[in-house]
């Protein structure tokens, strides 16, 4: 929500209290309850619309990232102690050629391309591939390593699926808002008139609608106070 919205939500919450708590003033079934009740789902569904805007796909997504460079951190450090005693080892798991995350999808990518099995791969690649990760077990690295890394590459691609989701529910939810907005606003007016006519002997109660359906005024900025005249020189 943008702050005009946020205003004319604010405002709904109000009268949805004076609704509340005038409610016996009212006759079951009247205009009023009515209106208020309306208010009431619009309030509701502003609060799902508001919920859906911020979504929490990226933040996931950023998280699955840091996992994923420290697994690929572990592999490319040791490749390069190994290759101390196996020349060219390092050059086969370089590091992300930079802090990108496109580059470290890559590495990933690459690495998973030398340790993990595939259907297409023959024999002689499938014992290839599982001397080597010897090695790396053999340096300390978790048994399963390879599967944690596929799993968390594999993770990526899913965050980046939901949050492309979370975008396009984002854009849905904006709409929302707008037309639940307007529809909120129409309710006000209803019920403004509405209470100008019950209330108008009762200077008390109708302040206090007045006073919850007042849409508050933006924030303004304080202008800067104007620089001093210099004082003229007497000739």
């Amino acid at each position: 929500m943008d702050n005009r919205e946020t205003r004319r939500y604010d405002m709904f919450g109000r009268e949805k209290t004076f609704g509340q708590t005038n409610a016996a003033d009212f006759a079951a079934g009247s205009e009023a309850l009515k209106h208020f009740g309306n208010l009431n789902t619009i309030i509701t569904g502003l609060d799902k619309a508001k919920a859906a805007q911020q979504g929490g796909g990226v933040t996931a997504k950023s998280v699955l990232l840091d996992g994923l460079r420290l697994d690929v951190q572990n592999v490319t450090r040791t490749a390069r102690a190994m290759d101390q005693d196996d020349p060219g080892l390092a050059d086969q798991f370089p590091p992300p050629a930079s802090a990108s995350d496109h580059d470290l999808l890559t590495c990933a990518d690459n690495i998973l391309s030398r340790l993990a099995p595939d259907p297409a791969d023959d024999a002689a690649t499938k014992a290839a591939k599982t001397a080597l990760v010897a090695k790396f077990v053999a340096h300390e690295l978790p048994a399963d390593f390879v599967t944690h890394l596929q799993a968390d590459r594999d993770a990526i691609d899913s965050a980046e699926d939901d949050v492309e989701g979370d975008d396009e529910e984002g854009v849905a939810s904006t709409s929302a808002v707008g037309r639940l907005i307007r529809d909120g606003m129409k309710e006000t007016h209803y019920l403004d008139a509405i209470m100008h006519n019950k209330y108008a002997f009762n200077p008390d109660k109708l302040r206090a609608w007045m006073s919850a359906s007042h849409i508050e005024r933006a924030a303004q900025h304080a202008k800067p106070a104007p620089a001093p005249t210099p004082a003229t020189k007497p000739a």
